[in-house]
């Protein structure tokens, strides 16, 4: 029996110095990037990662979506104000072409009714390109609780409030959850069509899902990164479950 196909979208670098340095390739290169725990979250959920590179050709990213079968949209750069209609603040690196394939690549999934799961940088991309807004960077607004870059990437940063009756409910049950913590930026206005499934105490938006979706479930935190959580695993456990 043949596995499941899983597409992740990749970080874009025009130059990768340290690459070099380490005597990888040549200097003028540009770089598609992936953190391994993404690759290893799939692997042990039981499907072959896939990697989809930010290309300038739309077409080409998705002639690779009709080769899998979920959508796993990864963290990185800050998603562009443009997108939801803001001047920019206060943020960090921005890639406008990623921002357009990977909104691209959404709106084929959602078309196609394709399990997708957000992770960070995805749960932002999601709510932006289905119309909501984005807090530009939380410790400026009074959210201090949630930039957390000292501690190990598996080690849980704050809690949130998992939602009754929510897709995430479903796949690890309802009520505190403890994660990690790497993320300036955050929903402000919810999207049509997106419900929230898991909220932090001071009420930012962690988790969002789309009921009338088969699998469609985004989530703030990393929990590819907390790769000793059984509980974070059965969130690509049922991601790869629900791809057919």
């Amino acid at each position: 029996m043949s596995k499941k196909l899983i597409g992740i979208t990749c970080n874009y670098m025009k130059l990768c110095p340290s690459a070099f340095e380490a005597g990888i390739g040549a200097a003028d290169q540009d770089w598609q990037l992936i953190a391994h725990d993404y690759l290893n979250a799939i692997w042990r959920a039981g499907a072959v990662p896939v990697l989809i590179p930010v290309s300038e050709d739309a077409e080409h990213a998705l002639a690779m979506l009709e080769m899998v079968d979920g959508l796993l949209i990864s963290g990185g750069n800050d998603v562009s104000p443009s997108m939801y209609d803001q001047p920019e603040k206060k943020c960090g690196t921005l890639d406008l072409n990623r921002d357009r394939i990977e909104k691209t690549l959404l709106e084929a999934a959602l078309e196609k009714n394709m399990p997708v799961l957000g992770i960070c940088r995805g749960i932002q991309l999601m709510n932006a390109a289905l119309g909501g807004t984005l807090h530009q960077d939380l410790p400026t607004e009074g959210f201090t609780n949630h930039t957390i870059v000292d501690r190990d990437r598996n080690v849980t940063s704050h809690t949130v409030d998992v939602k009754e009756n929510s897709l995430l409910a479903e796949i690890i049950g309802s009520g505190t959850l403890g994660v990690n913590s790497f993320h300036h930026q955050a929903i402000d206005i919810l999207a049509s069509g997106l419900e929230a499934a898991a909220v932090t105490k001071e009420g930012i938006i962690e988790s969002v899902y789309m009921p009338d979706k088969p699998f469609v479930l985004a989530v703030q935190w990393h929990p590819e990164m907390m790769y000793d959580s059984d509980q974070q695993q059965k969130i690509f456990k049922a991601f790869v479950d629900a791809c057919v």
